[in-house]
């Protein structure tokens, strides 16, 4: 009996030296500031390729007096996750670097209303899954999504017919 308990408290001993050291290490990781690595080059990168600029362009002076229009919004930023701990962990995870290409926000009440999506001719099955991710957390917030292609050319009454605006508004 007398080595069972001394096994049990040797035991809990060392769980408890293990679990004192793997904090300690994580703390001492946090307090050592940021370095950018000698090796490292670090550069300014386009926000979006000359392809979307024009479409871009062309979505402003369509909604300009409706919407506000942001680019490559990441989509944990303009989603609210009312979840357990560990649900809402796991759905921010695959939330998690996945952005929209265009996000129209009202002006007044700053929420997205509209999400505007750049269809790519032969996409990736990663794109396929991640695209498919997306569609189903706008879905469940209730953000319309709207899909274009990359590569057609729009009009301002085409693009304002698929936005479901007028084209003078």
């Amino acid at each position: 009996m007398k080595i069972v308990l001394v096994v049990a408290v040797a035991l809990a001993v060392i769980v408890g030296i293990w679990l004192y050291r793997k904090r300690f290490r994580r703390s001492s990781r946090q307090l050592v500031p940021f370095v950018i690595p000698p090796d490292a080059v670090i550069s300014p990168a386009p926000l979006i390729v000359e392809e979307e600029v024009a479409l871009y362009n062309l979505l402003r002076m369509v909604v300009q007096e409706q919407y506000l229009v942001f680019t490559q919004v990441p989509l944990w930023s303009f989603i609210a996750v009312d979840a357990p701990d560990t649900v809402r962990s796991d759905v921010l995870r695959h939330l998690a670097l996945k952005r929209v290409d265009f996000a129209l926000v009202h002006p007044g009440s700053c929420h997205v209303e509209q999400v505007v999506q750049i269809e790519q001719e032969s996409p990736q099955p990663h794109q396929a899954e991640r695209q498919r991710v997306i569609e189903s957390v706008l879905d469940a917030a209730g953000i319309k999504l709207m899909k274009l292609r990359s590569k057609k050319n729009y009009s301002l009454p085409d693009l304002a017919a698929q936005l479901g605006m007028n084209a003078e508004e």
